[in-house]
């Protein structure tokens, strides 16, 4: 290979990783917890969106619970944000890699 094609080559790998990266910051992910008591949305950069809790763990005796739900749900949320970087890593690149999926912590 000469260094012309190798340039090509990179080219057209940073123009992919554009937009991989364009994709991601397009990603909207909810997590939940409590069967949906809890939800909480984040962007495809870990930004929280928007929390939404059940009116039902209002009350100040559910203080320690609703903690603990809404702890559950930016979890779930994180993991199900990690599952789709993956997911669009893995599409963006147009194979499965090995260890591709560590990267983002999945």
């Amino acid at each position: 290979m000469n260094f012309g094609d190798m340039f090509k080559n990179m080219g057209a790998l940073k123009g992919q990783m554009e937009a991989f990266q364009q994709r991601i910051k397009k990603l909207v992910i909810a997590g939940e917890a409590g069967a949906g008591l809890v939800k909480v949305t984040l962007n495809g950069e870990g930004t929280v969106l928007n929390i939404q809790v059940d009116d039902s763990l209002l009350d100040k005796n559910n203080k320690d619970m609703l903690e603990e739900l809404l702890i559950s749900a930016m979890n779930d949320g994180s993991k199900k944000l990690k599952e789709a970087v993956s997911h669009e890593m893995k599409n963006a690149v147009g194979m499965n890699l090995p260890g591709l999926d560590k990267l983002f912590g999945g």
